[in-house]
């Protein structure tokens, strides 16, 4: 605080003596000084007396925004030419429980700031002018497109293009992003989705001479192309170009495009593009559409809610059913805020495979068309994840209960069978598709001839596993045979190289197969 006191007399007895001896004008020391027209005039027109005043009350003072102050500091020192716009739009950005205050209350912190720790801002800002009177609500619309490149997490660089609309009576904006540039399709899509966002379509749309919707001018007979033509002839409202080399005919649009460049778009990382659409609807609810326009001195969102009556009534073209659905990519994945997340196997069909997502308890939800869930997930911190359950991986295209009747079926459904099944189904149930396919894989194997006996016997015997009955089955009819006598090799080496020689792999021990064949025998 006293660094800023500092600052602040000394800038006051210079600009005293820039206006009196220099013969500054009062717009050529704010634009010195980067500070605001009304601040210099207000500076000049104190005496010493009243200064000293002033600069105790400042002393003294405590701010609304000081438990920000941290926040404000480090962005204006990564990002010298934020506007204080900008930074308002940060702070609600990353601080939801930010308190309503007034532009101006932001605008004269930013600038305390600035004089209290030297942050000079690069370029002063200059107002923009609307040319074009309003016109009665529900009337016009105002179309426009822009480019910016955005910087990655991985310090590259990305080119976005960004559709807008905005209605003129109200100022409601609308923006769409993508990363290529638009076409006539890509422009009528865009359309649409205004059309949805501000829930009705204005009379008459004004655009300029753009090739996405203009072919050709013909000295004012207007030729649009082909896509775009047929697209207005089944939409109710007019279309309107502007004349070339006049853009103050559409100056209002036009000053959206500058006012999302120079807010929303400004020092904005890229992660991708849905990302960015989501994070531009959130802007325009809570800045975008959420202010005080500097022209009307009045808050788009309110003032559209009395012009959204006006609008003619939107019936969509295009079936939306699919909207807010993810696109199920060729590996049975989706992207989705920034993360990749499986799926089980076989989920995706064709390029128009959706499934639709939904946030509960820090898990993400995945469905289908039919609104069934197909997979859960954790969602992590942070993005660039690929999250996958080993379980996706698999191929679950034959059903378990298949199986069993696969099983069934080559014993012919005998009672052997039925009770071997069912037992595999109590001891084994994480593993009974393991248990069932070994069994079918050798009973196959060896035919029907030789396994029906091996299960008979593994049944009577309560052997009731995969293992057991391979190992009946290998074992029939054939005859012990003598023992012979392991040979031994000296090992070459130390102590540990002994020890690993004289390992013996477990063996399933064949005796007790043999005591179970006597004692059957015998009881026959």
């Amino acid at each position: 605080m006293e660094a800023r006191i500092k600052q602040l007399i000394i800038m006051y007895h210079e600009i005293k003596r820039l206006h009196q001896i220099e013969k500054f004008s009062i717009q050529r020391i704010a634009d010195y000084y980067s500070i605001n027209f009304r601040t210099a005039k207000k500076l000049l027109s104190m005496d010493e007396d009243a200064f000293d005043a002033y600069i105790d009350q400042k002393g003294n003072k405590n701010r609304i925004l000081d438990p920000y102050k941290d926040f404000i500091v480090n962005y204006l020192k990564k990002y010298q030419d934020s506007p204080s716009a900008v930074v308002h739009d940060r702070l609600k950005e990353h601080y939801p429980d930010f308190p309503l205050v007034d532009p101006k209350t932001v605008y004269n912190y930013v600038m305390h700031v600035r004089l209290s720790f030297n942050i000079p801002k690069v370029a002063a800002s200059q107002r923009q002018y609307s040319a074009v009177a309003d016109l009665p609500p529900g009337q016009q619309a105002q179309v426009d497109f822009g480019e910016k490149k955005l910087r990655t997490s991985t310090d590259q660089w990305v080119k976005v293009y960004f559709f807008t609309m905005l209605l003129c009576s109200s100022r409601q904006k609308f923006m769409l992003y993508q990363t290529m540039p638009f076409t006539s399709e890509d422009s009528i899509k865009a359309h649409e989705a205004a059309f949805v966002f501000f829930k009705g379509i204005p009379r008459e749309i004004l655009y300029d001479q753009d090739s996405v919707f203009l072919f050709r001018e013909n000295a004012g007979d207007y030729k649009m192309t082909d896509v775009f033509d047929r697209y207005q002839q089944n939409r109710p409202f007019k279309v309107i170009f502007c004349r070339a080399s006049d853009p103050e005919s559409k100056g209002k649009v036009e000053n959206v495009v500058k006012y999302i460049k120079q807010n929303f778009l400004f020092h904005r990382t890229f992660i991708d593009i849905d990302i960015l659409n989501e994070q531009a609807i959130g802007w325009l609810n809570r800045t975008g559409n959420a202010m005080v326009h500097n022209t009307t001195r009045k808050i788009p969102q309110q003032q559209w809610i009395l012009e959204q009556p006006q609008l003619l009534p939107n019936m969509p073209l295009f079936p939306t059913q699919r909207q807010n659905g993810y696109k199920v990519l060729k590996n049975n994945t989706i992207k989705y805020r920034g993360n990749s997340y499986s799926l089980p196997f076989g989920t995706y069909k064709n390029e128009q495979t959706r499934v639709y997502v939904t946030e509960m308890d820090n898990q993400l939800l995945l469905k289908n068309d039919l609104a069934n869930i197909i997979a859960t997930h954790l969602i992590p911190s942070g993005t660039g994840n690929n999250v996958v359950n080993t379980n996706h991986r698999r191929d679950t295209s034959v059903k378990l209960e298949g199986l069993r009747e696969k099983v069934r079926d080559f014993f012919m459904h005998s009672p052997d069978i039925n009770a071997f099944v069912d037992q595999i189904d109590r001891l084994y149930p994480r593993y009974v598709r393991d248990q069932l396919t070994n069994l079918l894989t050798h009973a196959e194997k060896s035919g029907l001839i030789r396994a029906e006996p091996a299960l008979s016997f593994c049944v009577r015997n309560n052997l009731f596993s995969a293992g057991d009955f391979k190992s009946i089955l290998e074992n029939q009819g054939v005859e012990k045979q003598p023992e012979t006598t392991a040979i031994q090799i000296k090992p070459i080496g130390d102590a540990k190289t002994q020890l690993i020689v004289n390992m013996q792999p477990k063996k399933s021990d064949i005796g007790r197969y043999e005591l179970i064949f006597n004692q059957s025998t015998s009881v026959l």
